[in-house]
This record gives structure tokens, sequence and C-alpha cells, in this order.
């Protein structure tokens, strides 16, 4: 397989259900660009409404046909009326969300603004990624015969519900550097906002019952990247948790847009984690589980019937509505073993015991790897490399205590976890050839810790990686708050938060490491900013150690997800190059 290959794939996205049938939107790459149309499938046949490229969010409110059109670098929404000609509503820089309500919609949206005329930083958090400098910020309007700015400030709007005569909207006026989230009751008359929630933490994604109730998904635990999201009743006084998290921290690196998304129509509906499943659940009096183990739901709608998009290892793109609908018929990825050593939970596609092995370390920390398609996975398993992946402690999906214990010892028994499982399929499973690492975010984090203290791996490759924890704070669009506390400090920039900061960093052992290392960035990437890889590489070259640096242009922290695709494919093609290489494995491309 080669790269182009690899992502010549097609990603279902975004279903929501009408009179028997349900409308997706279908992303897939030509060329150099992304490209996306609305579908409709009925459970038998697949319906193209859509043919500019450029089209998702598809929606029927009132028999007429809504979506959100892209031209020349602006969001524009669309109406299609039974026997008229497409009409625009309603244009901003990034459509997020539209709903309608008695006499219009609406709709959550980023204005566009000046790129070109100086910036001035008055907030700690001026910037982020994928977004750039925070010019302007994601507000709700109202668009109807007046359309007006309903939401704005320095801060961000991050959902919104209307039904029952009641709307409610999410916001991060609360704590906006940290990104501190709450619900407020709106009044689509005045604009004014009464708070809603308690305390203070999360809020991913709100939604109200035909009759007006709130329910929420989220947290109130303050600053706490390891706790697990529940679904919430404030005016029950009740909240659920989905098996072992509500909403889904499984990662792929499908290029789909999937966010975290709460429906209540006969019942809530919501996704939630157990392990490496991210499964469909139905909440009435209690939780209950719609889907079967050994998938990664990605998407979902209940709005008339049920319609569900998911991943599998083996298949990137499934739509469920009846029937199943896959894109790709020709695609069958490579199966995966379980494989768990004591409580840690990991994965193997071997193909050959004598080959080559790639360990895969996953970001957040609270991620997890799981029952989804990697097509990284499958491209370097089809080269005739094993490829290994686990859940260290620190993971989510097994429970909060599970993913907090890592806080404050990043390098610790996070490591021990992925050394162990490294030696189990070494001496368990007979994996008898090289191994190497690689990782993106906490996964460069610890690929860089792993070659400052470890020499049993023969090569690695460090993506959007971390190596100064501290100077990470001053850097990174939430390393000031996020590094902290992953850290167990209170001030970052005291002696003692320095001295801890410095201790968790791999530059600081950057002596100790003999391994051949390549590291991958991305330019514009404003959550562990290009400065990581910079000061790594310098040290690891003046220390003599073979290193690479490779600096990816337009790109973000997602650069392996949704970045340019010609980077993607060139990203591919040298990792592959490199493990070849440094592995010994002379394998052809199929």
């Amino acid at each position: 397989m080669d790269p182009r290959e690899a992502y010549r794939i097609r990603v279902a996205s975004d279903p929501f259900t009408i009179r028997g049938k349900t409308l997706f939107t279908m992303t897939w790459i030509e060329g150099s660009k992304y490209k996306s149309s609305i579908f409709s499938f009925d459970g038998s046949r697949v319906e193209r409404l859509t043919f500019t490229g450029s089209e998702r969010l598809g929606r029927i409110y009132d028999n007429s046909f809504y979506y959100v059109q892209n031209r020349e670098g602006k969001d524009r929404l669309i109406v299609v009326e039974a026997g008229k000609e497409p009409r625009q509503l309603f244009e901003a820089c990034n459509i997020k969300k539209f709903m309608p309500t008695r006499d219009g919609l609406l709709v959550m949206a980023q204005e566009c603004a000046d790129l070109k005329s100086p910036y001035y930083a008055r907030k700690v958090k001026y910037k982020f990624d994928g977004r750039g400098l925070l010019r302007t910020r994601d507000s709700l309007y109202y668009v109807g015969e007046e359309s007006r700015k309903l939401v704005s400030g320095e801060f961000d709007v991050v959902d919104f519900s209307h039904s029952g005569g009641r709307t409610v909207v999410v916001t991060t006026e609360g704590d906006d550097d940290v990104g501190l989230q709450d619900v407020y009751d709106l009044d689509l008359n005045t604009g004014e906002r009464r708070k809603v929630t308690d305390g203070s933490g999360i809020v991913l994604a709100v939604a109200l019952s035909p009759l007006g109730e709130l329910a929420y998904l989220g947290h109130r635990k303050g600053k706490a990247p390891w706790a697990s999201n529940e679904v919430i009743f404030p005016e029950r006084g009740r909240s659920y948790l989905c098996g072992n998290n509500c909403g889904s921290k499984v990662l792929s690196d499908l290029f789909d847009s999937t966010t975290d998304k709460l429906q209540w129509t006969d019942a809530i509906y919501v996704v939630g984690q157990i392990g490496g499943d991210a499964l469909l659940f139905r909440i009435d009096d209690k939780p209950e589980e719609l889907t079967e183990r050994g998938m990664s739901v990605r998407g979902f709608d209940a709005s008339d019937e049920l319609a569900l998009v998911y991943s599998t290892p083996q298949k990137p793109s499934l739509l469920k509505f009846h029937s199943d609908y896959d894109p790709n018929p020709g695609v069958k990825g490579l199966s995966p073993i379980n494989v768990k050593v004591g409580q840690i939970e990991g994965w193997l596609i071997e193909v050959s015991k004598d080959a080559p092995t790639i360990l895969f370390v996953h970001g957040g920390p609270h991620m997890a790897y799981g029952s989804a398609y990697f097509v990284e996975f499958q491209f370097f398993a089809s080269n005739g490399f094993n490829v290994a992946y686990v859940n260290p402690r620190g993971s989510q999906g097994y429970g909060e205590e599970f993913a907090k214990v890592c806080v404050g010892d990043w390098g610790g028994g996070d490591m021990n976890d992925l050394m162990n499982f490294v030696s189990h399929l070494r001496d368990k499973e007979g994996l008898k050839g090289k191994w190497g690492v690689t990782g993106g975010s906490y996964g460069g984090f610890m690929t860089n810790w792993i070659v400052t203290h470890s020499n049993q791996f023969s090569a690695a490759v460090s993506e959007r990686g971390i190596s100064n924890l501290l100077s990470m704070c001053g850097t990174s669009d939430i390393g000031f708050w996020f590094n902290a506390i992953e850290s167990g400090i209170d001030d970052p920039w005291s002696p003692e938060g320095i001295r801890k900061l410095m201790e968790m960093s791999p530059i600081t052992y950057v002596s100790r490491a003999n391994t051949p290392v390549m590291l991958i960035h991305g330019e514009e990437d404003y959550r562990c900013p290009i400065e990581q890889a910079e000061q790594f590489f310098v040290a690891l070259k003046r220390k003599g150690v073979e290193a690479v640096l490779v600096r990816y242009q337009g790109d973000g922290h997602e650069h392996a997800r949704r970045g340019r695709p010609e980077n993607m494919v060139d990203r591919l093609e040298i990792k592959l190059k490199w493990f070849r290489e440094k592995l010994n494995n002379n394998k052809k491309e199929k």
C-alpha cells in the first residue's frame, strides 16, 4: 500500500433522519483538497444531493432543505425551498451548527476578521490551535427577516439548544482563559442570560426535551482533564454515567469531523465509552447500550428514526440506517488481537513473528486507542510491520481513577505500562524483530521520554511532541494551566513548579539519548508549539544523536488527522522510509 492509496477512502459523518431517510455528509480527498457533499440513504439506496464538493450539515426543516456550503473560504447557509432556487440566508467564516426556532434559525458561527492588521493580546488565552490568533470568537446569531447577533464577547459559544419554548446556550464566559463552561437560559428577544449551572466544570453538549427540560454532557469538577463526563439533569438533581465515560475519547486518524453530541427526543441519546469501545447509549430510567462492542460510534441522530456512523478496526466508516452502508467496500483492514497485560489493555496487528514492530503511543494523555480504523496502522501493517498500540494508565475509558493516576507522574507508571507491554509481546507473543516507537502530542512526549530513558528501540518518530514542559507553559494555547495541573503543581513559575516541570521534561535527560529520532511538527501548531521539537532537535544534534526535523507549513496540531493532504501523504512516506532503514525492513510496498 502506498500513502495515496491509504487515504483513498470516503468517510460518512453527521447523519440526520427524516421521513424514512437519513441525510449525511460524505468527505474524501481529491488531489490536494478535501471534498464533501450531502447524500441520502433509505436503507437500500444512496443518492447524492449536492454536487460542488463543498457542502456539509444537511438538514430538512418544514419541507425545506438546508445546508452549509463553503466558497472562497467563507461558509454560507443555504436553503432550498420547494420549487425555488437555492437561497443564501447567512454568511460567516465558520458555521458550526444551526437549528430552527418558530420564526427563524439559531446559528452558531464565527465571523470573518482582518488577518493582516496588528494583533494586541490582552488575555492569556489569545490564540488557539486550529483557529490562530483569536481575532473573532464563536457567537450565536438569530437569522430571520432581521438577523442579529444574540450572544458574543471575548469568549466562545460552545453549544446551544432550543425546544419547548426554551433556549439554552453554553459559553466559556465564566473562565475563558481555561475554557471552563456553563449553561445559561437565553431570552431570544433581549439576549439576556441567566446562569443555570453551579460550580465550575465542562459542558461539551446540551439538549432540551420536547417540553423544555435541560440535560447536558460534562462534569462540575473544575479543571480536571481526567474527569469522566456524565449526562447531568440539573433540574432533577440526577446524573448518569454511560459505561466509564459519557462521550468518546477513542482516537482515529480519519479525516471526519466529530463532536460530542447529546440529543433528547423520546429519551436521551449519547455516546459512552467502555475501554476502547465507543457505544451508543439511550437514557430513560437508566443508561442502556444500543450497539455492540468492538466499534467506535462517531456520529448518530434520533430526530425521526435512529441512524449512526461508526468505525471498526477493519472498516473506516459505516452508516447504519435499517441496514449498513459501506462507502469503502474494497477496503478491509487487518484485524488486531486484543492483548491484556494485567489491567492494561492493548492490541497487536501481527504480520510476522520475525517482522519489526512499531509501538504507537496515543496523545492526551486522557485519550484512548480502541475499536476504530487507523489509516496509519493499516498502512504500516500492509508494508510489513507489526503494529502494537496500548492504553497505559492515564487513558480514558477505564474509570476516572485510572485516568487520573498519571497526573504528576508523566514518564513514570505510564512508561512502565508501555515497556511491560513491549516485554509481553516479545516474551509471550514471540515477536523477534527490531522495535520502533512513535506517538503524537503526549505520545510525542512519551516518545521523547522513552529515547532518553531506554535503549530498547532502534528508531523513533516523535510528532507534535513535548520536550520542555516549562517553556510550553508560555507558548502553548493551554500549556499555562494544562501543564501545571497535569504536573500536579499550582504555579509553573514558582521555584518548586519550575523544578517539577523540568524533572518531568525529556529535554532534561537528552544527554542519555542514543536512539535515532525523527521529529515531525506543524508550523502552526499552537497546542504543542514547534519550539518543542526545535529545542529537542538541536539538543540531540549537539549530543551527536542522529536526528531529523520535518516541518510542515500550513499545518497545526491536527496535521496527522486533518492536515494538508499533500503533507499527510509525505508524512507517511518519510515515516515508512525512516523505519525501514532503521529497523531493517526491506519489504517492498504492495
